[in-house]
């Protein structure tokens, strides 16, 4: 699936995938490919926009990602926010798959 994905695509996976690895669950998965972390929506956005997009491309990009690199979890209550949101997961992609 990796080798369809654009330009932009693999940069964001790239930061997605910085985010899983630096994420609690880093140590507890066997292999790279089955680690996961949990991402906030607004969270996803803003690590784009941190890092060079603008916001509607930032939220083109995780749209776009969403059941590839992304995908629902539950709805939680987010303690940052005070308000219930979708928490997703992210789910480490391997770039150098062809």
């Amino acid at each position: 699936m990796t080798n369809k994905l654009t330009n932009n695509q693999k940069e964001a996976v790239k930061l997605l995938n910085n985010h899983v690895e630096s994420g609690d669950f880093w140590e507890e998965a066997e292999t790279a490919e089955q680690a996961t972390d949990y991402i906030w929506m607004p969270e996803a956005i803003d690590l784009l926009v941190k890092n060079g997009w603008n916001i509607k491309s930032a939220e083109g990009t995780i749209g776009s990602l969403i059941n590839i690199a992304i995908e629902q979890y539950d709805i939680c209550y987010n303690d940052e926010t005070a308000q219930k949101e979708i928490l997703y997961v992210v789910q480490w992609l391997n770039l150098e798959v062809a």
